[in-house]
């Protein structure tokens, strides 16, 4: 349960994410907060000193008990003009004989009055925060690491796992690729450096895990970062490719004889 400002001085913000469709676009989100009936009561009262806190809560029984019912009729309700309830078919009817078919299973649709979608036209808010749309990883680990050696420490011809978020590859331009560093783990700009995991050595492939094989072509003593690049989400072509890089570098070494 969040806390409500009686004095009506609570402020909200959203969040800006970039949009991978449109250059300097970002979607705007409210992050989602809820407010029960028992809080608007506190309100109701707070606001309008003398009144019975009860009777009010009673009458918004008898409102509620209304309204379901007569939305149950199929009648559409105005709800104190703020918004309209009205019920409709979750599906389709296919039939032979439409007028002896009995429909079955509705859900229930709002429609915002004009008076609400006016008012809010006028709403401002600021920014909270400004979400990457890059993949972000979080950790890179040898998963066949034995008990007492250094997760971080790739062996060359075996595998590893990256965890994140927005990880999975998808799009012709996208991939997992290895980048050499130098002397001071700043990253290689040359792409042509990169070393590429061939599509056929993911393994797993989803937004919060990616397994693969390790390249045949990378260096054994080396460090490098991981770069996560998508090209594609939800079968969608984004007009720029985004790349997510660790900050943290890994180091391949040899693999030991079993």
């Amino acid at each position: 349960m969040i806390n409500i400002d009686t004095r009506r001085e609570t402020n909200f913000a959203v969040t800006l994410t970039p949009s991978n469709f449109g250059e300097n676009t970002y979607i705007a989100r409210v992050p989602r907060k809820t407010v029960t009936t028992d809080q608007i009561l506190d309100l109701v009262a707070a606001h309008n000193k003398g009144i019975d806190r009860y009777q009010v809560e009673h009458a918004m029984e008898l409102l509620k008990k209304e309204i379901l019912e007569q939305a149950e009729l199929g009648f559409s309700v105005d709800i104190m003009e703020i918004c309209k309830l009205y019920i409709a078919p979750l599906r389709s009817v296919k039939s032979l004989t439409p007028e002896a078919e009995r429909v079955t299973g509705f859900e229930a649709r709002f429609s915002v009055n004009d008076r609400l979608r006016e008012r809010l036209r006028g709403v401002t808010a600021a920014v909270t925060a400004v979400v990457d749309s890059a993949p972000q990883i979080s950790l890179i680990e040898n998963p066949v690491a034995e008990e007492g050696e250094d997760k971080g420490i790739l062996k060359a011809t075996f595998s590893a796992k990256v965890t994140g978020r927005k990880l999975k590859v998808g799009g012709e331009a996208g991939g997992i690729f290895f980048v050499p560093v130098d002397g001071e783990n700043a990253p290689s700009l040359n792409e042509q450096e990169w070393v590429k995991v061939p599509n056929d050595f993911i393994t797993h492939n989803t937004d919060r895990l990616l397994e693969f094989h390790l390249p045949r072509t990378l260096a054994v003593g080396r460090k490098y970062l991981v770069a996560v690049r998508v090209a594609e989400r939800y079968g969608t072509k984004l007009k720029a490719p985004v790349t997510g890089m660790s900050r943290i570098p890994v180091m391949v070494a040899e693999a030991t004889a079993v």
